[in-house]
């Protein structure tokens, strides 16, 4: 059995996601953190990280001091090199907010290039997530964020269950599904890129003001 748990990287959700694995009897959890890290969770330890994976971890202590008590096996399914590129698109779309704030005018161009790239990344690290869940499941598992395409391929093989503890409606959630929706060949107007981008800009400024974990529980329609 595998619940696949889809939650935004904050404490207060990921203590929603503990709620839950309380009620079951889960063996091993896997979480969308880098595999360097998963030595150190192994012994107990939280590791120091860099700016690119602090958020990520902190938000996970709630479930990595859980798992410490139950005993429950801990795994990291993110590879050195597939963490180290999502770390450079978040870098690289923090300068696009900085540049367009700055010019006042978006690259739409520039914009898309990044989106599309990270697209392209994330489905290319499917193959070594799948690979990793394979390798060390156990009776019952808990994973966290698993990408769709992995979470379908584990399905043939075993009994998959998803959880959304969260409602994926931040405007970088929204950038993203519209980019799948023009791959996939759907016609997407450059307004409607433009107003959901003009929105993230707008969570960024939400983020200084009262910080991230804060920022995610507003409504951005």
């Amino acid at each position: 059995m595998i619940v696949n748990f889809l939650s935004v990287n904050t404490t207060w959700n990921r203590e929603k996601v503990v709620e839950i694995m309380c009620k079951m009897n889960f063996e091993a959890v896997f979480l969308d953190l880098p595999e360097h890290f998963e030595p150190f969770l192994a012994n107990g330890i939280i590791p120091t990280a860099d700016l690119g994976n602090s958020q990520d971890l902190k938000a996970c202590e709630p479930i990595l001091k859980f798992c410490w008590e139950k005993g429950i096996s801990v795994y990291c399914y993110l590879d050195t090199k597939a963490s180290k590129e999502r770390n450079d698109v978040q870098v690289e779309i923090a300068r696009l907010v900085l540049r367009s704030k700055i010019a006042k005018k978006i690259d739409l161009k520039e914009w898309k290039k990044i989106i599309f790239r990270d697209i392209f990344l994330r489905d290319s690290s499917c193959e070594y997530i799948e690979m990793k869940v394979r390798e060390n499941l156990k009776e019952e598992n808990a994973c966290l964020n698993l990408p769709l395409k992995v979470e379908l391929a584990l399905e043939r093989d075993f009994k998959v269950e998803r959880i959304v503890v969260y409602d994926f409606k931040r405007p970088i959630d929204r950038l993203y599904e519209i980019a799948l929706r023009e791959l996939s060949g759907e016609d997407v107007s450059d307004e409607r890129w433009l107003e959901i981008i003009r929105r993230h800009i707008s969570f960024v400024d939400t983020v200084v003001e009262v910080g991230y974990e804060d920022a995610c529980k507003f409504v951005w329609i």
